[in-house]
């Protein structure tokens, strides 16, 4: 310890010369005007006297030099210890020749009256003080200061009064040194500490901006992986759906030809199969739009009844192959939701329903909750879900834990994108089920809101499909011929185009893919047919895109469109609405 601090005494870092040197030029320019003062006392109390001028000679030199010292170093601000080093050395050599000045002094005073002496101790006591506040960053000469003039002063003390009193009076210069040394030693230890702690300080902070900064490049990674993620989305999408939707609609055309059972059945399969590769694809589809925020709702004022009587049309051959039946309870409430969404919802849930209680009756029913609020409840007499499973029934990729759910072909998506979908539209989605009493589904939090107007059906043709003239435009050779073959086998005048016709083609509707590879998308290809038939034919649009500026886009054009792969009962149910001349719900169409 005791090495330490003659270690300390005996050195000084850079930091303690910055300090130390920052405040000595103002410093030594006040002790010069300090030393003036003083000196005007003893010419006064000793006049034609010299050595009171050769005093004030000297120590105003050695302060000169000290704040020339000092003007030097801040001026040139040496970089590293070793540099500032000789500094130091001159400072506290400078400051011994100060010191002894003073000391000296004091025995000229002490040659005159005490009351001289008494003054010349308070002007020499008020720098030593005033040495402590500035120089305790370099103790070496903090000390030499007191030391070679507080000393000096007692003894003086003693000069002038041999006796008790001039011994009492050198022991309190002795204690005020002391007292002065002990002050200086710890202002040093707090300034030490305070330098340790920005030094600690700053090397956090360095830390933290690293840190900071690679977060920073960590997050700008993370946003180009989502974004290439979702481009890569946009074109898998199209390009996955493509097939799958041209399977759905040969497999369609099959199921209406003369096949022994055989062949029925192996259709049946192929169409099975397609169904659930589109229902896995299109799972996984949103699922990665909710990752990457691709998803935003655009809450409009809609029918629950429209919406649900659309979805059951929807859903009609499912359930006659599950053996199911769907029961909705009209209710006549209108909320202010996105349809796209919530039909998407609500359509998961059906068919999780249909899928894992097939033979159940599924019971849809909306009631409210005060006046503000409506709740739609999805509800079946099916097996139920056990306890340990309720728990997890929303987590991604979780499937119950019962043999009847893993017989089922999925991934455990769709109650967890009905969870999400709900948590981006302000919806609370919960479960009520158990083992053997069914299971019933809650959407909470619907806004109610004031009916609006409801379109009036057109009149009716007698057959809906026979003769309709339809205007078919596919860039992809497989998906047009499928589509058209499936339309002709419906009774419909089919017209087969890859791109724009070249003239009006009297056609009584249109269904157009989206994305033609051309100028034109399906949005320029119905409004180029439109002029050119002279009236604004019936149009529908089928689209495997899949980023949300498209669906967007496409829902807010008022054209209907079917997401692919379309089921042929959606594509079906569409035309016969053209036909009936019923105004098609966008609604209706866009979910799929």
């Amino acid at each position: 310890m005791l090495r330490e601090r003659l270690h300390a005494f005996g050195s000084a870092e850079k930091w303690q010369l910055d300090y130390l040197f920052d405040l000595s030029f103002q410093a030594w320019l006040v002790h010069i005007g300090v030393v003036t003062a003083t000196m005007a006392l003893l010419v006064y109390a000793w006049p034609g006297e010299t050595w009171p001028w050769v005093w004030y000679a000297a120590i105003c030199s050695f302060s000169v030099a000290l704040a020339v010292l000092a003007w030097h170093y801040t001026h040139d601000r040496p970089e590293d210890d070793a540099a500032a080093r000789p500094y130091g050395v001159a400072h506290s050599v400078l400051t011994f020749f100060v010191g002894m000045s003073w000391g000296l002094g004091a025995f000229g005073a002490a040659t005159g009256d005490f009351h001289y002496l008494l003054v010349y101790s308070l002007a020499l006591g008020g720098t030593a003080l005033a040495a402590v506040s500035s120089q305790h960053a370099l103790p070496r000469s903090c000390f030499i200061s007191l030391w070679t003039s507080v000393p000096l002063l007692g003894l003086a003390h003693l000069y002038h009064d041999p006796g008790l009193g001039g011994v009492a009076v050198m022991v309190m210069m002795l204690l005020y040194g002391g007292v002065l040394s002990i002050l200086s030693f710890r202002l040093l230890r707090f300034m030490t500490a305070n330098v340790m702690l920005t030094r600690s300080l700053d090397a956090k902070l360095g830390e933290i901006t690293e840190m900071a900064a690679e977060l920073e490049d960590a997050r700008r990674e993370a946003v180009e992986a989502n974004l290439s993620k979702s481009r890569f989305l946009a074109h898998a999408s199209h390009d996955l759906r493509q097939p799958v939707h041209a399977i759905g609609l040969f497999t369609a055309c099959l199921r209406d030809l003369r096949l022994d059972p055989e062949a029925r059945q192996h259709v049946a399969s192929i169409d099975n199969a397609a169904r659930s590769v589109s229902r896995l694809l299109g799972s996984l589809l949103d699922i990665s739009r909710l990752d990457v925020g691709g998803i935003v709702p655009q809450p409009e004022r809609i029918s629950l009844d429209d919406v649900l009587r659309g979805i059951g049309r929807q859903n009609a051959d499912a359930l006659r192959e599950s053996g199911g039946d769907l029961v909705v309870e009209p209710a006549g409430t209108w909320v202010s939701a996105d349809p796209a969404l919530l039909s998407t919802m609500i359509q998961n849930l059906i068919s999780n329903a249909l899928k894992y209680a097939r033979g159940a009756t599924v019971r849809i029913r909306v009631r409210l909750d005060g006046e503000h609020h409506a709740v739609l409840e999805i509800s079946d007499d099916g097996p139920g879900i056990a306890e340990a499973d309720l728990r997890h029934i929303f987590d991604e990729f979780y499937r119950a834990g019962n043999d009847a759910h893993h017989k089922e072909e999925g991934l455990g998506l769709g109650l967890a994108i009905v969870r999400r979908l709900g948590g981006l539209m302000g919806l609370d989605v919960g479960i009520d089920s158990a083992e053997g009493r069914g299971t019933t589904i809650r959407i909470a939090g619907l806004p109610v809101v004031e009916p609006g107007a409801i379109s009036v059906p057109r009149a009716h043709r007698q057959h809906p499909l026979t003769g309709l003239a339809v205007c078919v435009i596919d860039d992809d050779p497989d998906v047009l011929a499928a589509t058209a073959t499936l339309l002709r086998r419906w009774g419909c005048e089919v017209m087969e185009f890859t791109s724009l016709p070249e003239e009006a083609v009297g056609c009584d509707a249109v269904v157009s893919d989206f994305d033609l590879g051309g100028s034109l998308d399906g949005f320029g290809i119905v409004a180029r047919i439109r002029e050119m038939e002279g009236w604004n034919v019936p149009a529908a649009i089928l689209t495997g895109r899949s980023e949300p500026e498209t669906l967007m886009h496409l829902a807010r054009s008022g054209i209907p469109f079917l997401r692919k792969p379309a089921h042929p009962a959606e594509l079906r149910a569409l035309l016969t609405g053209f036909a009936l001349g019923d105004e098609v719900q966008e609604d209706d169409a866009a979910i799929s």
